[in-house]
Order: C-alpha cells, then structure tokens, then sequence
C-alpha cells in the first residue's frame, strides 16, 4: 500500500517531465488545442474571420484608391485645359500610382507628355524629366541653359524659379 502512495507521484512527475509545458512551443499549443473537442474549428474559423476581415479592407482601400484617382484624373484635365502641362503630367502620375489599372489616367499622361515635347524646347522637356526623376540640380542646369538661350521663355524662368524654392 505505501508503494502505491509513492508511485503515483512519481509516474504524474516523469510525465509532467516530459510532456513541455503550453507556453513553451507552438507545437504543444497545436496539440493542446486538437485534444480538445472544438477548439481547432474555432482557431480556423478565427483565421478565416481574419483573412476575411483584410480582404474586406483590401476592396475598401481598393475603392478609395479608384475615387482618388478618378479625382486625380479630373484635376489633370483641369490643368491640361488651362495649358498648365506640368501640373497635368504630375496629377495623372498620381492618378496612376494610386490605380495602375487606370488607362484614362496612362492616356492622358502620353497625351500630356506628347503635347509638353511638340510645345517646348528640347532642354525644358529634358529639364522636366529630371525635375520628375528628382535630379533636381540637372533640371536646374538645364533650365538656366534654356534661359540663356532664350532670355524671353518665360515658362522656363518660372519653373527655375518653383524648383529653387
């Protein structure tokens, strides 16, 4: 009879010995979770639920993203029609980055980029195309050329004057 009392123990403590304890691993919170009838269900439906809820929110930032570039796309046209071509360029890249699928906003670019090379020099065209790319100091370079030799391109004065700020 005492044998029992000292065995029992000791079997419950050689176990407790080897099976690690719930926080230790991911894979005994796996087990733990199948030995209890339920549980796993409830950890797929909460994974589901989670997919679910950032798909939702991927369509919502996908709508907003549509109307802002819609919106982005009408501000270029704005510009465009008062003859304000760089301002038309820059809005329709914004109405591309925020909807690639956007192929309104990617003809009015070429639309917009064709008119600026026909209606400008070819140092303010290649002016602005650093200006875009951030090589701001080449635009500058490029502008003050342009300057020189066109002391009354009063476009290219402006846009030097917009960079240097």
């Amino acid at each position: 009879m005492r044998l029992k009392q000292y065995v029992a123990p000791a079997l419950i403590a050689a176990l407790l010995f080897f099976i690690p304890a719930a926080g230790m691993g991911e894979d005994v919170n796996i087990i733990y979770k199948h030995d209890k009838s339920g549980v796993a269900d409830e950890v797929i439906r909460m994974k589901e639920f989670d997919y679910n809820l950032l798909q939702r929110e991927r369509e919502r930032i996908e709508r907003e993203n549509l109307e802002d570039s819609m919106e982005a796309l009408k501000v270029g046209d704005i510009y465009l029609k008062n003859g304000e071509i760089d301002d038309a360029i820059t809005y329709y890249q914004i109405a591309i980055k925020m909807d690639p699928s956007n192929t309104a906003a990617h003809e009015k670019y070429i639309q917009a980029r064709t008119k600026e090379k026909a209606e400008s020099s070819s140092r303010y065209h290649r002016a602005m195309e650093y200006y875009r790319q951030g090589l701001t100091e080449k635009a500058i370079d490029e502008l003050v050329a342009e300057i020189k030799a066109h002391p009354d391109n009063e476009k290219a004065r402006i846009k030097l004057n917009e960079i240097e700020r």
